[in-house]
């Protein structure tokens, strides 16, 4: 309203009228206008900010709260997958060490998610892990030096987040640059510390989990771990991660 009166003022202002009236009715459209832009700006950027918090509270209860994933929980899942992918492509480029934690650790939410919604057995597996660890092939901006891949290893018990990177020799033969992510849980203490004080080497012993056997959550161990594999589209099968390397990376865990 206050941008409109200050146009009509000008619109119907007498031709004799003086520079300084002039100039001052144009200073205050121009204040009027600003004021009118940061409001909306500021509108925008409270509901960014809350829409954001709200879908990130859902994952954080999804993802410790114990129990079966369901066909309601795969509907909201995509609704959150629509709100934080956004929010991760904000995030490719980081620029401190928490930025980068910061979008690690939002790229493992998102990764987990998907997976359940693909294999919703998968939630019960991952109720029962000692810990979890997620890997994303993309490249952000300040881990130039992670070769493949980045990720985050996750203490259930103590919530202790270590940051890691891959390189991932099999997979990219497999993907051929492709996007992926990877989600490894871990049945108990000692693989999990295993993995993320002394880093690990896949071997091609070790399958990736898929299909409904892993319902049977006895059996979708091997050496104490459960890795899931996904690209763009959903669950991959079958997939050949021989020769992937997982090691701490001591500038963003310290």
């Amino acid at each position: 309203m206050k941008t409109i009166a200050v146009m009509l003022m000008l619109a119907v202002a007498p031709a004799q009228a003086g520079w300084d009236e002039i100039k001052k009715s144009a200073s205050d459209l121009g204040k009027a206008v600003s004021d009118s832009s940061k409001e909306v700006w500021d509108q925008v950027s409270d509901f960014s900010k809350e829409t954001w918090e709200s879908v990130a509270k859902w994952g954080d209860d999804a993802l410790n709260t114990a129990g079966e994933w369901t066909d309601k929980s795969a509907e909201k899942g995509k609704e959150w997958l629509a709100v934080a992918d956004k929010k991760l492509n904000e995030m490719l480029e980081p620029e401190t060490p928490a930025e980068a934690r910061m979008a690690l650790d939002t790229m493992a939410d998102t990764a987990l998610i998907r997976l359940f919604n693909d294999q919703p057995s998968a939630k019960l597996l991952f109720d029962q892990a000692y810990g979890y660890a997620v890997f994303d092939s993309r490249k952000f901006s300040l881990l130039l030096h992670t070769n493949q891949g980045a990720g985050v290893a996750v203490n259930r018990q103590t919530s202790k987040h270590t940051y890691m990177k891959m390189f991932g020799a099999g997979l990219a033969a497999g993907f051929g640059g492709k996007f992926y992510q990877q989600v490894i849980l871990f049945e108990d203490k000692a693989a999990f510390d295993g993995f993320v004080t002394q880093g690990w080497e896949a071997t091609s012993e070790v399958g990736v989990v898929a299909g409904t056997e892993s319902a049977e959550l006895s059996a979708k161990y091997n050496g104490g771990m459960a890795i899931y594999q996904l690209d763009e589209k959903g669950l991959l099968l079958d997939m050949n991660i021989s020769g992937s390397k997982y090691w701490v990376d001591e500038e963003l865990t310290h």
